[in-house]
């Protein structure tokens, strides 16, 4: 059974992969090559190596400033929307105590069209000389004929249209919220205003950087993607050594999306891959090895009345109830096995984020 399942999975993804959807795709028909020598690192050169079968070449350039100042800006918008959630929850926490209170002026505006004590009506706003008028459907009125005024509820403040002005409405100024930026010598700021500052400063200059990069400033990076023209040429150049020397200019992968691509590495050259590999072989090696000795001892713990004649000072455990005694020789030991088999795959990858970034 398990050699028919393997067999029907080897011929459902050679079928998934020779679908014309699939090696239409950008992807399937363009291969990851790395170590690649600088003096073949060209896009002539490299249409010299692979023939007429290539079909676009692109070489990844340097761009660690253009990296780091895209990062902050995430941050900067993390920030930002953290701080309007927080501000919105502030007014409308006040918001809402006032409303119970029976603050006079809310009870005046409607807190939803469909209340009954609102009609719809249409207006039409008489345009100034030289434009044209405009009619608004979604006016409101109460029963009786009167219009609403044009702030929806709260204290009379400044204009919506100000930055701040509804949640000042309800807040004061010293609730907003705010923090202590490395970069103003740790003085308190306006977080909201002070990181739409920032994200207007990140704009252009994100933007500077990028033209310089499409410009082919900058550094090349030791690998290149080869488009070619149909998946078979992919495949056969993937599987074609394309460099005399070991570990030079090897086919990395076929089918990659950027997302999937671990960039830092591809700035390692052939002998420090090399050099990363044997180390992580290494830790693997000596964690099969080390991490027996907390494996045997969750193990001594089923086996408890054997611990405590050995160790004298863990006897008062005997004294404990037969329910408790049964929990910890039985359960205690498979929950604390489970807890420290599920820690490897994130020490793996953290071992594996560590040598290869």
């Amino acid at each position: 059974m398990v050699t028919r399942e393997c067999v029907y999975f080897i011929n459902l993804r050679q079928a998934h992969l020779l679908s014309p959807n699939y090696a239409n795709r950008l992807s399937s028909r363009t291969v990851l090559f790395t170590c690649v020598p600088r003096q073949v690192l060209d896009v002539k050169k490299l249409r010299r190596v692979f023939g007429d079968a290539v079909k676009n070449v692109w070489i990844p350039r340097e761009a660690e400033d253009l990296d780091a100042l895209v990062k902050e800006r995430e941050q900067t918008a993390h920030r930002l929307e953290s701080a309007e959630i927080l501000l919105i929850k502030k007014a409308n926490e006040a918001y809402q105590k006032a409303k119970k209170a029976g603050h006079p002026d809310i009870e005046t505006y409607p807190d939803s069209p469909a209340s009954g004590k609102y009609q719809e009506t249409e207006v039409t706003v008489t345009a100034t000389p030289g434009t044209e008028s405009s009619t608004s459907p979604r006016e409101f009125s109460r029963t009786d004929g009167t219009p609403l005024e044009k702030t929806s509820y709260g204290f009379p403040g400044p204009s919506w249209e100000i930055n701040g002005s509804l949640a000042a409405q309800w807040i004061p100024a010293s609730q907003r919220p705010r923090h202590r930026p490395i970069a103003n010598y740790g003085r308190r700021v306006d977080t909201i205003k002070w990181t739409r500052a920032q994200l207007k400063d990140f704009a252009p200059k994100i933007g500077k950087l990028r033209r310089e990069y499409r410009k082919g400033v900058g550094k090349p990076i030791p690998a290149a993607f080869i488009e070619f023209h149909t998946q078979v040429d992919a495949q056969s150049a993937y599987q074609t050594v394309a460099h005399h020397r070991a570990n030079h200019m090897r086919s990395e992968i076929v089918g990659v999306r950027p997302q999937e691509i671990i960039w830092t590495a591809l700035y390692l050259p052939w002998w420090e891959r090399i050099m990363r590999r044997f180390l992580i072989q290494a830790a693997i090696a000596a964690m099969v090895i080390f991490w027996s000795l907390p494996a045997v001892g969750v193990g001594m713990i089923s086996n408890i009345k054997y611990l405590t004649n050995k160790v004298f000072f863990l006897r008062w455990i005997l004294d404990l109830p037969s329910v408790i005694l049964g929990l910890i020789s039985g359960l205690l030991p498979a929950v604390m096995l489970s807890l420290l088999m599920s820690t490897v795959p994130f020490i793996m990858r953290g071992m594996f984020f560590l040598i290869f970034s």
